[in-house]
């Protein structure tokens, strides 16, 4: 459901207010360009992924029936536009992820945990686009299976999946990484 300030900006914004899509915007541009950076791997495609997520949104806002959150169905237009740029592009290294790394140890050295974060960055842009969404979603921003479900437009069942074999794939490539004997492997813990 819409809270009702956002649904007056939405409704205002159908009739051709620009300013108050500008205030939807706002609200949303760090949360819509965090997400895209996190599946683009890099700033300058992260950019040109949200511009044209928000360019979408705007266009389609007469499609918008609030049946889902506002917030879900902006986020799912960004994915598909960070998705359809990651299929357009040549395969390449992807630039770090600021921020999206898990805690390290904190009696490594500067150089250790930024070495760690690194590999942690290159492990998660080398999976396959499908499953770094899901991990990106769930782990690194902490939405429900739900929510994810609700934007990448798929089974929850599917979404369980896709995050299984993300993070299976996650510890492979960072094994040498886990301290000795922890092979637990709980809900949310990864590599």
């Amino acid at each position: 459901m819409v809270p009702d300030d956002e649904m007056i900006l939405i409704d205002r914004s159908r009739t051709g207010d620009t300013h108050a899509f500008d205030l939807l915007v706002a609200a949303y541009q760090d949360r819509v360009y965090h997400l895209v950076y996190r599946i683009t791997g890099n700033p300058s495609d992260a950019q040109d992924a949200a511009q044209e997520a928000f360019v979408k949104a705007y266009r389609s806002l007469g499609t918008f029936r609030s049946q889902s959150s506002f917030s879900t169905w902006l986020h799912r237009i960004a994915v598909n536009a960070a998705v359809d740029i990651v299929r357009r592009r040549r395969p390449r290294a992807a630039d770090p992820l600021e921020g999206t790394a898990p805690a390290v140890d904190p009696l490594a050295d500067g150089a250790e945990r930024v070495e760690i974060r690194e590999r942690i960055h290159r492990a998660i842009a080398a999976l396959p686009v499908d499953q770094r969404m899901v991990v990106i979603l769930r782990d690194i921003q902490g939405w429900t299976y739900e929510e994810i479900a609700g934007v990448i437009q798929a089974p929850i069942g599917t979404v369980r999946s896709r995050l299984a074999r993300a993070r299976e794939a996650l510890r492979a490539a960072l094994a040498d990484l886990a301290p000795a004997g922890s092979g637990s492997r709980h809900e949310g813990s990864w590599p």
